[in-house]
């Protein structure tokens, strides 16, 4: 064990501490300059909110400050190396002794033996071991610089501490603008909510002060809304900057709205739900439900937020009914939040927008202006296949006139070649709405049509008239301006018409008349016959019992029998279609098989059936006609003579009648 053990230890003490107390200098002066330069940049951040490259400018700025202020003042402090001799030598200036110390110190190391005498060496070193348990080492060492350090260390955390405390929202937004994040200072008033065109751009917990970019119908108005809490500052506006070659910049002040403004916001969107749920002509999609939205959003928030889950017309009424109980509370409206409105009522070109309310601003998004889109509807009509051939189809035709029981290809083209979405239609048919979904047909998605799983259209056997309501959603999230209406209506397959006329009304029991007739259609005869009533004459009289009854029965003291009935086919087969229509032919009637009597009447009717298609078992339909019928009496060669030469008689004072008025015979001068 060496002698001088305690000096050594001593000294080593002594030289520790002196490092500590370097370090901790060294050290806060560092910390400090790091300090002071995020107050710096605090202070220019929040005088003049800094955007990122310029931010980073500044951050580059305040780290050289604090290099600088490591090199200037904590390097040269850490490269300071002091040994156990440098020690000695401090404490024997400080104690003013002589050199015994460093002496006695060099005298233990290793060789000194030769250095000379042995007996001087250990004398030296025994004194000196002698003396050194009596020394205070850490005379005249003192700690008033790292204290210095220390206090002004401490204060300057202690003002950071308070200042993050106090205000601690700051505190956050200034480490995410650090880390040149776009978050804004806290300000008065504070930007909630802001809605552009009935789409949601900003909220505040979800956005912060960054909107997002939106897409706007060119031509069309531009609502700008937005929600803030606090104070109502003077300068309020959204800036328009146009993102073409012109650059021009467009300045709109924003309105704040009256709580009665407000509240009629409200009442509007109670109002279309409770129409909506009465009435379910009304499209309750994606464009009528933004709209809700919208009017909800701001002052009903909660209804809002369960409406937007909420997609069966069933339950607008209970939402109705809490909007209109909100209105009937005491606040109806949130006296803490103002809404403000602004509106540009026409756009062209796409530009960057932001919004200035008070301190309060936001950082810039894009309005993208986009066409909206063009459709045209493509109705196919499809007539049954006794109709013949179908009438083509128009493109951009909202009316058309079916046959009962045609088919409809519904199909729609977006004609400026936008891509679609969605698309839908509403079928209404008397007090029922029905909505389809249209299927996207080809791969650009701007032809739809409505078809089934099955490939097939609802709209297969169409029996009653009905109105449609077409909307779409494009690519864009833009809609019709307004949904395409029209109407489908039915044509009447009219029934077929005949009629027959004879020559002689008065014939023998066996003679054979010649029915001249003439029957017609729409489309096509299926069936052609005479139906032959025979009245059987009677000697037995009986009264009738009505005038009407006496003349149907042509005589007066005597009755007929009941009717006899017989049908003679005209035609049967293949129907009568085409250029074949009307047709005009005759038939001979043998009167023989009725053996008929003098006396007989024999009442002819012509049955026609209109050919209208198969049934579902294969059986041919139609429908059925007969002509007025022509009576024909039966009588004896001398009346068969009569009624000829009665006949011509009439036939000759009519032929008369017209030569003299050809020739004015008779008139008055």
């Amino acid at each position: 064990m060496s002698r001088l053990s305690t000096l050594r230890s001593q000294l080593t003490a002594l030289q520790q501490a002196r490092w500590s107390v370097r370090a901790a200098v060294a050290v806060s002066a560092l910390i400090i300059a790091a300090f002071w330069a995020l107050v710096g940049i605090l202070v220019l951040d929040l005088a003049f909110e800094l955007p990122p490259p310029q931010r980073l400018v500044v951050i580059a700025i305040a780290v050289g400050f604090v290099i600088w202020a490591g090199i200037r003042f904590t390097w040269p402090m850490l490269q300071v190396r002091e040994t156990v001799e440098d020690m000695a030598l401090l404490v024997e200036r400080q104690q003013k002794i002589d050199s015994d110390l460093i002496a006695a110190l060099q005298f233990e190391k290793p060789g000194a033996e030769e250095w000379g005498s042995r007996q001087l060496e250990g004398a030296v070193i025994d004194y000196v071991a002698n003396v050194g348990s009596q020394l205070n080492v850490f005379e005249g060492f003192s700690r008033k610089q790292m204290i210095r350090r220390g206090s002004l260390l401490l204060a300057t955390v202690l003002v950071l501490v308070v200042g993050v405390i106090a205000f601690p929202l700051h505190a956050s937004r200034f480490v995410n603008r650090l880390l040149l994040g776009s978050l804004h200072y806290p300000t008065d008033p504070t930007i909630e909510r802001i809605v552009v065109n009935q789409k949601s751009v900003l909220e505040e917990a979800v956005h912060h002060s960054q909107p997002l970019n939106v897409t706007a119908a060119q031509g069309r108005p531009l609502e700008f809304t937005a929600l803030i809490r606090g104070r109502i500052p003077e300068s309020r506006e959204v800036t328009l900057v146009a993102s073409g070659p012109t650059r021009t910049r467009t300045q709109i002040e924003l309105v704040v709205a009256t709580p009665e403004d407000r509240k009629n916001r409200l009442r509007r969107a109670a109002e279309m739900m409770q129409a909506a749920a009465k009435d379910d002509q009304i499209d309750i999609s994606a464009p009528w439900r933004e709209q809700v939205l919208a009017l909800l959003t701001f002052d009903a928030g909660e209804i809002a937020a369960k409406f937007a889950q909420e997609t069966e017309r069933a339950t607008l009424q209970p939402f109705a009914d809490q909007v209109n109980a909100q209105l009937k509370s005491a606040t109806p409206v949130n006296d803490q939040k103002s809404l403000l409105t602004a509106q540009l009522p026409r756009l062209l070109e796409t530009v960057r927008y932001s919004f200035v309310i008070g301190d309060a601003w936001t950082e810039s998004a894009t309005i993208n202006m986009i066409p909206l889109p063009a459709v045209e509807p493509l109705l196919t009509p499809k007539y049954p296949t006794y109709a013949g051939k179908s009438p083509a189809a128009e493109p951009g035709q909202r009316q058309v006139e079916l046959l009962q029981g045609s088919a409809l290809d519904f199909a729609i083209t977006c004609t400026n070649g936008k891509a679609l979405q969605s698309a839908w239609v509403n079928l209404r048919r008397r007090d029922q709405t029905e909505r389809f979904d249209l299927s996207k047909i080809g791969a650009n998605g701007s032809q739809w049509a409505l078809v089934d799983q099955n490939g097939k259209t609802p709209l297969t056997n169409i029996r009653d008239e009905f109105r449609y309501e077409v909307q779409v959603v494009d690519a864009d999230g833009l809609s019709l301006e307004a949904p395409i209406r029209g109407a489908v209506r039915i044509k009447t397959d009219r029934p077929p018409t005949a009629a027959a006329d004879v020559v002689h009304k008065v014939v023998l029991p066996t003679a054979e008349p010649i029915i001249h007739y003439r029957a017609t259609d729409d489309y096509g005869l299926r069936s052609i016959k005479l139906i032959a009533e025979v009245e059987r004459h009677s000697d037995q009289p009986v009264a009738a019992s009505t005038p009407e009854e006496s003349a149907q029965s042509g005589t007066t003291g005597a009755a007929a029998t009941a009717l006899e009935k017989q049908e003679f086919p005209v035609h049967t087969g293949q129907p009568i279609r085409g250029d074949r229509l009307p047709l005009d032919a005759s038939f001979t009637l043998s009167l023989s098989p009725l053996k008929l009597t003098k006396g007989d009447r024999l009442r002819i009717t012509l049955e026609v059936c209109d050919y209208r298609g198969e049934n579902d078992a294969g059986q041919p339909t139609g429908e059925k006609y007969q002509s007025d019928p022509l009576v024909l009496e039966i009588s004896d060669e001398s009346g068969v003579l009569a009624a000829i030469s009665e006949a011509d008689e009439r036939s000759e004072q009519r032929l008369t009648d017209i030569i003299k008025r050809q020739l004015g015979i008779g008139e008055s001068p």
